[in-house]
């Protein structure tokens, strides 16, 4: 769990309810500023609350300075970064590649203002018979290509350009990978770009709520994207086909996920009271980063197999899971063995003897669990 008391995340949120809603905040007590903003800089929500942040006169001065200048960073890494997207926009375009901006740069139009919404890369979804020459042309513009997946190929550019060119929405070897079939033909073609589509607008909120959930399972994951939705539900939730959303998110099997996230969002951020179990909800989009760390992975499998076993039988399993993981996690932790699957054996006696070696992260391994199984 980060080291950071609920003081601190009870202040943040209060900031960015502030944020949102054109409030000034209030001074609270007992609040460690350097753990807010470590707490902010995980969640990846410092330029959210910065400006609500310098105009309150309590605030020590040197916390609003660190503040500034973590985020004066992260605004002259968006305009170069926005200068880049236009570049590699107009490039598609003269090579008559049909691409479909996704995620941060569709949910930045939301917020009150563009810069409030940090992205730490770029997802453009691509015309998938066109994958060769966009990567042509990301070559051309300096990038090199860093990773491959089942879905998209990622670029990197000295010093923080990451692009994320998908070919779909989701991988289809990962552990949630829900069909977006006619994601380009509910798209709308750009009035002044034929090769430019905006997703429809159900898509976009059904599309975030399988993302949020993709990271969720897998190891938790941080409330800006209960903020994303929020905001996109404020201005939008009124015109959406419900009708269409609803039917995607029961073939998903996202229904009930998607009433508590969307309860727990209009909750938290129109300041309204919230229940025991919906606190505990919280916490796990509070204390676990962006997209979630080792402490929310080991929570979330823990959680899954405890639901159809003892108490015993689930810390057995997890243990077992953890000793022989699945082939994807295996691929995931060994890329070596997607061209050399033969040498799996020797991989999984390699992670048996690292547990024994590095037996000081084993028992804190352990030490969580059982403080886990404790809470739960």
């Amino acid at each position: 769990m980060l080291k950071h008391t609920a003081r601190e995340t009870e202040y943040l949120l209060h900031l960015v309810f502030c944020a949102l809603h054109g409030k000034e905040p209030e001074e609270a007590e007992g609040v460690d500023y350097s753990l807010l903003f470590e707490l902010a800089k995980q969640q990846e929500i410092y330029n959210l609350i910065n400006e609500k942040l310098q105009r309150a006169e309590f605030i020590p001065q040197e916390v609003k300075e660190t503040f500034r200048n973590q985020s004066m960073s992260e605004l002259n890494k968006m305009i170069a970064l926005s200068a880049q997207r236009n570049v590699l926009y107009s490039e598609l375009t003269e090579n008559e590649i049909k691409f479909m901006p996704l995620k941060g740069l569709i949910f930045k139009d939301y917020y009150p203002k563009e810069s409030m919404r940090q992205m730490s890369d770029n997802d453009i979804l691509i015309d998938e018979a066109k994958r060769k020459e966009a990567a042509s042309i990301m070559e051309k513009l300096g990038f090199t290509p860093v990773d491959t997946t089942q879905n998209s190929d990622d670029f990197f550019k000295e010093p923080y350009y990451t692009f994320e060119l998908h070919r779909s929405l989701f991988d289809e070897e990962s552990n949630f990978s829900p069909r977006f079939e006619c994601v380009w033909e509910n798209a709308k073609q750009d009035e002044n770009n034929e090769f430019l589509y905006h997703m429809s607008k159900e898509d976009v909120y059904i599309f975030s709520v399988c993302h949020m959930y993709k990271h969720y399972i897998k190891a938790c994951c941080g409330i800006r994207f209960l903020v994303d939705n929020y905001l996109f539900l404020k201005k939008e939730g009124g015109s959406l086909n419900r009708e269409y959303i609803n039917s995607e998110l029961e073939k998903f099997e996202l229904s009930d996920y998607e009433k508590q996230t969307k309860s727990l969002a209009m909750k938290v951020f129109d300041g309204e009271e919230l229940s025991e179990e919906e606190k505990k909800l919280l916490s796990s989009y509070t204390d676990f980063g962006i997209y979630g760390n080792n402490e929310g992975k080991h929570l979330q499998a823990y959680s899954a197999l405890s639901q159809d076993n003892s108490k015993a039988g689930a810390k057995f399993k997890y243990f077992l899971h953890r000793l022989f993981p699945k082939k994807s996690d295996m691929l995931y932790l060994y890329p070596v063995l997607e061209k050399k699957p033969y040498l799996l054996p020797f991989m999984l006696i390699h992670r048996f003897f690292k547990g024994i070696f590095h037996f000081k992260e084993t028992k804190a391994e352990i030490q969580r669990l059982n403080q886990i199984e404790k809470e739960n």
